[in-house]
């Protein structure tokens, strides 16, 4: 079955899930409380039940993450005046979004600040040794450019078809 690769992507999430509801439901009918001697109706599910569906499902999890990896190697986008793959335009994307945490620390830092310490009663003063309003220049711009490289990427989510065998036995009603 042919779904985008943004179909893909909340496939996976799906599935991840599923997972932890199966690893509830393993903890809900591996055991039942009854009092000493009294008969018991089991659960309509056996442990064995869901151990396998379990299975099944981490093995589909696997197989898609090796088709999306795939779509991710071999498709490309247009970044920084080059053509990179996505596996990369997403790799980029998370460690610009870390630097801009950075920079938005630095842009709020305050340039002087009064602290009392809690122990001794001493007023502390703390000293930015950088300019915060540059830092938040730099934080803005980054921002505008991980935003477009995060529009970018999500075209190609959207767009791309990919081959996911699996999808039928989740997607079809």
């Amino acid at each position: 079955m042919k779904i985008t690769l943004a179909q893909a992507i909340n496939l996976l999430s799906s599935l991840h899930k599923k997972v932890n509801e199966l690893q509830i439901e393993f903890f809900t009918v591996h055991i039942i409380e009854v009092p000493k001697g009294e008969s018991y109706t089991p659960y309509d599910r056996t442990v064995e039940d869901v151990l396998q569906d379990l299975s099944d499902v981490q093995q589909d999890i696997l197989s898609l993450k090796e088709i999306i990896q795939e779509a991710n190697l071999n498709n490309q986008v247009e970044w920084d005046g080059r053509s990179i793959s996505m596996i990369t335009a997403i790799e980029s994307a998370k460690q610009l979004r870390y630097r801009l945490d950075l920079l938005k620390t630095l842009a709020t830092t305050k340039k002087r600040e009064y602290m009392v310490h809690h122990h001794s009663g001493a007023i502390m003063e703390q000293i930015a040794l950088f300019d915060p309003s540059q830092f938040k220049k730099q934080h803005d711009k980054l921002f505008r450019q991980v935003e477009l490289l995060s529009s970018t990427i999500d075209k190609v989510n959207y767009t791309v078809d990919i081959e996911v065998p699996l999808a039928g036995k989740y997607l079809e009603a």
